[in-house]
């Protein structure tokens, strides 16, 4: 574990704060504000309204005074990034556990994970349904909108502050699930909720792109002037912030922004001049992307590019007249535009009918104009740190029906698109304004290392830097590298020889060999989706899928991330099937499978295998603990695409600024990324100190480069073992899971001797209670047994599933307690008292009947644990209050019971 601290604000610092929260009182423009003279007296009113602070004295204090106070006063908020929404639910986990659970909390998320509206979460865009819903001119025209989004407008004031959160029940930290839920519930929008919960918030919780990208920050209106920032898995930031200081547009998208601004241009009253403006821009960037054509160059078999610098790339639009003063005006023409549409649409003025640009216009021009921008800041010194760069690619499209072939096969229609990509080289690009404007950054992550690299990368010299050991013991984990396959066939994870089937049938003898040896949950994980497919593929025809599946429950990754949680809950549910197997395997009461008559349920696979991809949701963040991965296989090393045209203008870049700063060179920043993916998948299985597990990595490299050890993370290259050959690995794997497997097995049997001893325990402790049913005559003394409650409700097996009749004798003998317990949820199933004649009881001195248990010779019938309930989950108090109001299922004895504690 890795953290970093970084703290640009001190407090000797007395710059009056940008922001006030009370605001001081305003002097006509031109006028200074009239402070009163030290001396004179000052009313208390005035001192409130001019925001003045009186010393002990009766002086007011100096001004730099006064600005301490204030910024003493602002509590600076928390912001919490992960990276991904489902990582944002396991620290709310965390953050319950705290004393700190009852702060004012918030959670950002977007609308594929908080929309609630019967048709929109349903949409394969639900950003563009969600504007389109809720346009007011739009709902005005079409009556079946019905004015909108029900749930943002008409229950809007049902979840705006944190008090009525509260009143709601979530009081102690909630999630994404909690608020969805709850918004379904009272019928509002959790999307829009939580950003007015987050206005009130103390600390926010949010995925961490929403605090990186400018974009996404102004549109969410998330204010980090002065806060204080926590990253974690933050070695993913410096792509993250690459990616946010970047965007593609295609000529498509031009062509229908400048639809949407001819449409509405001449028919608007006020600003046809600068939507006039707005479509020429669009207009010359779909002519310049196209002009680009002729200068392209293959880069694959349906692929070209052309590529420029920054400077280059401004130089080309400002020959044409669109320079930074023109580009800098158009920006300006964007904000004021929108902003007026903004507030048209609070006003809801149904005689305003004003025609407006759209939703994915405006997302498309600010997008644009905001990443020019960063081009262009600090005196255009970051235009080198862009590259320009036209492709074009080969779409292809299926026709069906009338253009289908003799065969019924639908043709395939091709054409080229052509796009605009601007890419940020430099993270420091939007890096550099985070720094500048909180009061504090710290990033967290098990693989930040080498750390003098990454602080280059992200232009932050931290203050303080942590690197820890692991919590987790050498001996409860098994590391290794293994050289060659079950038939001495050699192991090279290099993209040529992952082609070859030799290669994809020993990797799949290879795991089976592990899935045999390793119980429960297995993951393993690749460089790459195209080699999952090929995997699965080749194993399907060679029948060593269906070997597998056998063995274990197969579940793959999917690239479609909303399959994400299906093929979680599909692994853990095989999980939770293995570890009942093993229960009742121990216990000896497997029972029969209800779908393959005369097979136990501990015959079917034990366990589950994960196909998971390196740099995928699996592979980072994700908790995995205990009997989920007793295991993680990695496949080669997942090196970024060498041919990949972003990756080799990025190590180009560094080769170039290596000699002048303390970048990395290429070669080396291309090794830290595949190290650092690798170094994530392996600390899946390993999740807390009491956890244990095996890791292995195929490939034969790490034992040929030492440098390739070197790069993996501390607690891994402390314990590696190197083997050639594949059998001394697997003796060894075997014997280490064995030993645990045997230790996990006796803390499971001794914590089921434990709960036996303890359910003893209470026996012998518990009062003597008085059976009143109305199987026993009520009047009859004789009838009041004195009987130990849990001795009555713990029936075992044999006892059969009975109720009395009136021809039964209840038999009093000494018995030990049942060591096999059934239990029943209290009153889960009312019986119907059955009115019957008096049941004679055998006549006993009340010493044996106090010391004696109670059976019941019964065959067929129904005993009387369903009238009582499972006694172990019946505290004294539970069972006095039941006495107390008349049940009528026990009493506790009378005055004549003197040894009884309720006599």
């Amino acid at each position: 574990m890795s953290a970093f601290y970084s703290d640009d604000n001190s407090d000797d610092d007395f710059k009056m704060p940008t922001k006030k929260r009370t605001k001081m009182s305003k002097s006509p423009p031109g006028r200074p504000a009239v402070r009163p003279a030290a001396g004179t007296a000052v009313k208390m009113e005035d001192v409130k309204k001019e925001r003045v602070t009186l010393s002990t004295d009766g002086q007011v204090e100096s001004p730099a005074e006064q600005a301490f106070i204030q910024r003493k006063q602002r509590i600076p908020k928390i912001f919490f990034g992960t990276r991904t929404h489902k990582q944002i639910t396991q620290v709310v986990k965390e953050f319950r556990r705290t004393v700190y659970c009852n702060t004012p909390m918030g959670v950002l998320a977007s609308r594929d994970h908080t929309c609630i509206h019967p048709q929109v979460s349903r949409s394969a865009n639900k950003n563009e349904g969600c504007k389109t819903l809720n346009d007011r001119r739009l709902a005005r025209q079409d009556p079946q909108q019905k004015g909108g989004c029900s749930y943002r407008w008409q229950g809007k004031e049902k979840l705006k502050t944190q008090g009525q959160i509260r009143s709601y029940g979530l009081d102690k930290g909630w999630d994404i699930e909690d608020l969805v839920s709850l918004g379904r519930r009272i019928r509002v929008c959790p999307y829009y909720g939580s950003r007015d919960l987050a206005e009130q918030a103390q600390i926010v919780f949010s995925p961490y792109n929403y605090l990186i990208d400018p974009r996404v920050r102004r549109s969410m209106k998330i204010p980090i002037d002065k806060n204080v920032i926590i990253l974690d898995e933050a070695h993913n930031i410096e792509d993250c912030a690459r990616e946010s200081a970047g965007g593609s547009w295609s000529q498509e998208d031009f062509h229908l922004a400048l639809n949407d601004c001819e449409k509405i241009g001449n028919r608007h009253p006020t600003m046809e001049r600068e939507i006039d403006q707005l479509a020429q821009f669009c207009s010359y960037m779909m002519q310049w992307i196209g002009k680009h054509a002729p200068k392209m160059k293959s880069v694959g078999f349906d692929r070209e590019v052309h590529v420029m610098t920054g400077t280059e790339f401004v130089a080309n639009l400002s020959v044409d007249g669109y320079g930074p003063e023109p580009l800098a005006e158009l920006k300006k023409i964007i904000d004021y535009i929108f902003s007026e549409q903004l507030e048209s649409d609070y006003n809801d003025k149904e005689e305003n009918e004003e025609p407006q640009l759209s939703a994915v216009t405006q997302a498309l021009l600010e997008g644009f104009l905001m990443i020019v921008d960063l081009m262009l800041s600090g005196n255009h010194v970051r235009r080198d740190d862009y590259r320009a760069v036209v492709v074009r690619t080969v779409e292809r499209k299926q026709k069906k029906g009338a253009g289908s072939s003799f065969f019924g096969k639908a043709n395939i229609a091709s054409q080229w698109t052509y796009a605009l990509n601007l890419w940020c080289l430099n993270s420091a690009v939007v890096m550099q304004e985070i720094k500048e404007s909180t009061r504090s950054i710290i990033v967290t992550s098990g693989t930040l290392s080498p750390m003098a690299s990454y602080q280059s990368e992200l232009d932050i010299d931290f203050k303080l830097t942590l690197e820890a050991n692991h919590v987790i013991p050498a001996q409860r984990v098994w590391i290794g590298t293994i050289s060659q396959g079950p038939k001495n066939s050699l192991l090279n994870g290099t993209f040529k020889v992952t082609g070859t089937f030799e290669y994809q049938d020993e990797l799949g003898r290879l795991l089976l060999s592990v899935c045999q040896t390793i119980p429960h949950g297995v993951l393993c994980f690749l460089p790459s989706y195209s080699l999952l497919e090929k995997l699965v593929a080749r194993w399907q025809d060679t029948g060593l899928w269906q070997h597998l599946s056998t063995l274990k429950t197969i579940v793959c990754e999917s690239r479609d991330s909303r399959d994400f949680e299906e093929t979680l809950k599909s692994f853990y549910s095989a999980i939770e099937d293995s570890e009942n197997a093993l229960s009742c395997n121990l216990n000896g009461s497997c029972e029969l499978s209800d779908e393959s008559p005369g097979k136990k349920k501990s015959d079917f696979p034990s366990g589950a295998v994960m196909l998971a991809v390196c740099r995928g949701k699996v592979s980072e963040g994700l908790d995995f603990t205990d009997n989920n991965a007793r295991a993680v296989v990695c496949v080669g090393i997942p090196f970024p695409n060498f041919k990949d045209t972003q990756v080799e203008l990025k190590r180009q870049y560094n080769d170039k600024l290596s000699a002048t700063t303390p970048l990395l060179n290429g070669s080396e920043w291309y090794e830290i990324q595949a190290f650092r993916a690798l170094n994530q998948a392996l600390g899946r299985c390993i999740r807390h100190k009491a956890d244990w597990g095996a890791i292995l990595l195929v490939d034969d490299r790490f034992a040929k480069t030492p440098r390739y050890v070197n790069q993996l993370s501390k607690w891994v290259r402390s314990s590696i073992r190197h083997f050639n050959c594949f059998p001394p690995m697997l003796n060894s794997l075997k014997e280490f899971a064995d030993n645990f497997v045997a230790e996990d097995a006796a803390s499971l049997i001794a914590s089921q001797q434990q709960l036996i001893l303890s359910t003893q325990q209470e026996s012998q402790s518990s009062t003597a209670m008085v059976v009143s049913s109305p199987y026993f005559d009520r009047s009859s003394a004789a009838a009041a047994v004195a009987v130990s409650s849990p001795q009555v409700v713990n029936v075992s097996e044999d006892e059969g599933n009975s109720l009395l009749s009136e021809n039964d004798i209840s038999v009093v003998e000494p018995s030990p307690v049942k060591t096999n317990p059934r239990s029943h949820e209290m009153n889960a199933t009312p019986v119907r008292p059955l009115y019957s004649k008096t049941v004679p009881v055998a006549a006993l001195h009340p010493q044996e009947m106090k010391a004696a248990p109670v059976r019941h010779s019964l065959a067929g019938k129904k005993p009387f644990a369903t009238l009582l309930g499972n006694s172990n989950k019946l505290s004294l108090s539970q069972r006095k209050l039941a006495a107390e109001n008349g049940s009528h299922y026990f009493q506790f004895t009378g005055p004549t019971s003197g040894n009884s504690k309720f006599s």
